[in-house]
């Protein structure tokens, strides 16, 4: 019913094949391409705090005596939180959003710093302070990535203007020819 009335209000509406062109021409754009990537490790990364804060209430529920140094509605609300500032980001990037670079940037770079402040603060085993080299590696890594990949001059030019996202114009019909 939506195409029907998309019809008579004159908009032009993709069919799934055009769909599926212009989400290929976006993977094939090389300065698309670490915008997508970017986007997709962000949106691993606040899937996996969405699944953290989800899984807390089972854990709560058989470890109730736990001795732990924070609470369990603590690591729930930080799941949460950071799940959905992170996704914001992939759906951002995905969307080619001017915003999306700066907010990506200072998300990732934020999140990084309250990981670390967790860890100072309430590793308590002997065990966790030991992989404390492994994640700094980690942390490293990630903001060395996501802070080189979207401060490349192309992608910046591709997020500013917002000219990752194909016009209606560059998108074949399936004939070969332009629409």
């Amino acid at each position: 019913m939506s195409a029907l009335s998309s019809k008579r209000r004159g908009e032009k509406r993709l069919s799934l094949s055009q769909q599926w062109r212009t989400l290929r021409t976006l993977f094939v754009r090389p300065s698309a391409r670490p915008v997508i990537i970017v986007g997709l490790l962000m949106l691993a990364l606040g899937l996996s705090n969405i699944g953290r804060a989800l899984l807390v209430p089972r854990y709560a529920a058989m470890l109730p005596d736990l001795p732990m140094t924070v609470s369990w509605r603590y690591l729930a609300v930080s799941g949460a939180f950071w799940g959905v500032v992170l996704i914001t980001c992939a759906i951002g990037l995905v969307c080619f959003r001017p915003w999306s670079r700066w907010f990506t940037l200072a998300a990732t770079t934020v999140y990084q710093v309250h990981v670390w402040v967790d860890h100072v603060l309430f590793d308590a085993s002997d065990y966790a302070r030991q992989r404390w080299a492994w994640d700094l590696m980690l942390t490293l890594l990630l903001l060395g990535f996501v802070w080189g990949s979207l401060n490349l001059p192309r992608v910046r030019r591709v997020l500013s203007k917002g000219e990752g996202v194909p016009r209606m114009a560059e998108i074949p019909d399936g004939r070969g020819t332009q629409s």
